[in-house]
């Protein structure tokens, strides 16, 4: 009797990157839901320096971490969008647009997360604006914040949706990277170590800071409420003067 064989897959994905994508995840959508909540303020700025965190442990790990995790990929793939793009418009146009389609919606899959992590230092920028009040701007640095906030929040929601629309149009499971890190289908492993250790150090570093920001947000938020509740009163006398 026959064993039945087992399908070949490859690493492709460690172990800090699949905690870095699951915290990002986590606290971006929790981040976005506490935004508009003022008795939410110590948790959403919280989330927001945890984010903030986030993004500079994957800038050191793509210039200091393993190929795997290089951030040189980003360019290739804006090339390749372009170049995917012109092809619509040559002479005599695209041979299999079926196929063309389908490798648009990989590139696509591909860039949205660069979209995000390239938007994310602004988001946090500009939460960190609003939340000191640089220059007198709050009202301003709200505006585009809350702006960057749900234009990313789309982005974030988009890109699983078309993981999950990519998956069923090449039945086999693409999530699978970010959950196991591996990926079905024949070729070489991108990762040749786990890094669980490091995986680990990433998620402690991540809720002692986090901890530590709640603490010092919660000690301040009562003065910072009656801060802002007076900046209020204030205005609206102002507005009866006029």
């Amino acid at each position: 009797m026959n064993a039945t064989a087992t399908p070949p897959d490859r690493w492709v994905t460690d172990a800090p990157i699949r905690v870095f994508h699951a915290l990002l995840a986590l606290g971006f959508a929790l981040a976005w839901l506490t935004g508009d909540e003022d008795g939410w303020r110590p948790l959403h700025v919280t989330l927001g320096y945890s984010l903030a965190g986030l993004l500079a442990w994957r800038v050191a790990y793509g210039l200091f971490g393993p190929p795997s995790a290089r951030l040189a990929p980003v360019g290739r793939r804006l090339g390749a969008l372009r170049r995917w793009g012109s092809a619509w418009w040559q002479p005599g146009g695209v041979r299999a647009p079926e196929q063309h389609a389908q490798q648009g919606l990989t590139l696509l899959v591909g860039l949205l997360p660069t979209v995000l992590l390239m938007g994310l230092p602004f988001l946090a920028l500009s939460g960190l604006a609003t939340h000191l009040d640089w220059a007198g701007g709050e009202e301003v640095f709200e505006e585009v914040h809350e702006g960057l906030a749900n234009g990313l929040g789309l982005v974030a929601l988009l890109h699983p949706l078309l993981v999950l629309a990519q998956s069923v149009l090449r039945g086999r499971n693409l999530a699978r990277a970010m959950w196991s890190g591996r990926v079905a289908g024949p070729g070489p492993d991108l990762v040749r170590q786990e890094r669980r250790g490091a995986a680990l150090l990433l998620a402690l570093a991540v809720l002692v800071g986090a901890v530590a920001a709640w603490q010092w947000e919660s000690a301040r938020e009562p003065s910072a409420r009656a801060e802002r509740h007076g900046g209020e009163r204030h205005h609206a006398r102002d507005w009866d003067d006029d």
